[in-house]
């Protein structure tokens, strides 16, 4: 590796540390639950057919340009461990599970920041079932590394390709008032296509989607469907 790719690689990691690992000031935060009683059970992981080396495939697909090995096998770990026991990983990873939530840190009317102190197990209680709740683990988690975003509209789309990995360095074109998620990821894949990447999109009108290596895009495809997740391009 040459020593630009070296510098290029360092200012990537730095900037992520800084907008990404900081600790929550919990003095600012209220602790919330609006569900009475979390799910006692834990989730099957019989009920899926990926294992933790199919995990580990899909970091390593999406992040091994701007991750090293040791934090493919970190992330790869905080993800399985959501997949087993969220409540563990709730308690072992905390700050990371409340920075999942989406908007976690906005003031609500009265001016306080409330926060669900179990996200996980709170996903996972709300869950219809473990393939639901495995596809929504995957996702926060893989969203919080800068691997996969989700956006309901173009605008998003668009601020959201700004955050991943392989886009963030990249522009596109403004968003016209007839876009929407879809149709901006369909113009992106033209800007994409020059540097051999793909944008993919869950299937079935989710909004979840991920830029991979155009050469990889099967690969990863396969390895989602092994929890029922289907993407497409869109």
């Amino acid at each position: 590796m040459n020593m630009k790719k070296i510098a290029l690689l360092l200012i990537t990691i730095i900037g992520f540390n800084v907008n990404s690992w900081s600790q929550p000031d919990y003095s600012k935060i209220t602790f919330k639950s609006k569900i009475r009683e979390y799910k006692k059970k834990k989730p099957d992981l019989q009920r899926i057919d990926v294992k933790k080396e199919d995990i580990k495939k899909i970091v390593t697909l999406l992040g091994s340009p701007y991750y090293t090995e040791t934090k493919i096998d970190d992330i790869t770990g905080k993800i399985w461990l959501a997949f087993k026991n969220p409540k563990k990983f709730d308690f072992v990873f905390k700050d990371i599970a409340i920075r999942t939530i989406p908007n976690w840190n906005k003031k609500n009317a009265r001016g306080l920041i409330v926060v669900e102190p179990n996200p996980f197990l709170a996903e996972w209680t709300l869950a219809n079932g473990e393939i639901p709740y495995f596809q929504r683990a995957i996702s926060l988690l893989l969203t919080h590394f800068k691997l996969m975003a989700y956006s309901e509209d173009a605008k998003n789309t668009k601020k959201s390709l700004r955050k991943l990995l392989y886009t963030q360095k990249m522009n596109f074109r403004p968003v016209r008032a007839t876009d929407w998620t879809n149709s901006y990821l369909k113009s992106a894949n033209n800007a994409l296509q020059s540097k051999q990447l793909i944008a993919l999109i869950a299937a079935n009108g989710q909004y979840d989607f991920f830029v991979c290596k155009t050469d990889k895009k099967d690969e990863l495809k396969k390895l989602f469907k092994k929890i029922n997740w289907e993407f497409i391009i869109p």
